[in-house]
Formats: structure tokens, C-alpha cells, sequence
């Protein structure tokens, strides 16, 4: 009796990891990376070879995940210049796998507020080492400058 018990137990387990497999793997699959941003700490750091917004930016809140099966996700408020203002009106996302660019988002609308949302799907290198999350900013010359960051 106390054998078969353990083995219904075993099997009930069994059978939950499994459909806990199931369901990650219908929600896209693992989660690669779940951080908060944060701004640029100084004027214009090179970082993974993307060249810093030139001043300090300053975030309220910011996030960004990134899913196995390429979806991500960056939200983005009140990323500002200190002074509060936010002077581009357009930005994207852009992931870096072992310290390389290997991904951008479609160009996203970018508030006066600081405020942009990142809700796409990119194609991810296997493995994707060290993955980083970068929100640059489109300046009207076209050129891209990141202003906050995953990974401080």
C-alpha cells in the first residue's frame, strides 16, 4: 500500500513538471532576460559598440524581457536629460548577445513625457551570451544614441 502510494505521489509530480514544460513552452519558452534599465550614467560612453546619448539621462522606471523564442518587450517612462526633458521624438530597442549587437526593433514613437513602448519579435543567435537590452534614442540626423540600458 505505502508503495503504491509513493508511486501515485511520483506520478503526480511527474505529471506537473510536465505540464508546467508544456505551458512555458506555449508562452513562448523561458524568459532569456527580465531586467530594470537604467540611464546613462555620464555623456557618451561606447558601450557593445553603440555610442552613448553624449549627457546624462535619467530614468523613472524601465524594463525589459526578453523571451527564448525572440519576443521583447521594453517599457520605457520618464527617461529624460536631467533637466527633465526629453528633446527625440523616436527610439528602439537593441539587443546585444557577448557584447554585439545582434537584434533592433522597428523605430517606436518616443513622448515628450519619455515614455515608449517595445513590443516585438527578433531573431536571437544560439546561444545568446550575456544578452543586454539598450533603448537609443533616433536623433533627427538619423543617428542612434543609447540612452539607458539593462545590467547595472
Amino acid at each position: 500500500m505505502a508503495r503504491s502510494l509513493r508511486l501515485a505521489i511520483a506520478g503526480a509530480a511527474l505529471a506537473a513538471v510536465a505540464l508546467g514544460t508544456v505551458a512555458t513552452t506555449a508562452a513562448g519558452g523561458p524568459k532569456v532576460l527580465d531586467a530594470r534599465l537604467t540611464g546613462i550614467p555620464t555623456g557618451a560612453p561606447m558601450l557593445h559598440g553603440l555610442t552613448g546619448g553624449g549627457v546624462q539621462w535619467i530614468i523613472d522606471d524601465g524594463r525589459a524581457k526578453l523571451f527564448a523564442d525572440g519576443r521583447l518587450e521594453v517599457d520605457v517612462q520618464g527617461l529624460t536629460l536631467v533637466n527633465g526633458v526629453n528633446p527625440i521624438d523616436t527610439g528602439r530597442a537593441i539587443v546585444t548577445c557577448n557584447s554585439v549587437a545582434v537584434a533592433r526593433s522597428g523605430i517606436v514613437p518616443f513622448t515628450d513625457a519619455g515614455d515608449a513602448l517595445v513590443a516585438t519579435r527578433v531573431d536571437l543567435p544560439s546561444p545568446c551570451l550575456a544578452p543586454a537590452v539598450f533603448f537609443v534614442g533616433i536623433t533627427p540626423t538619423g543617428a542612434e544614441r543609447w540612452f539607458a540600458v539593462t545590467g547595472f
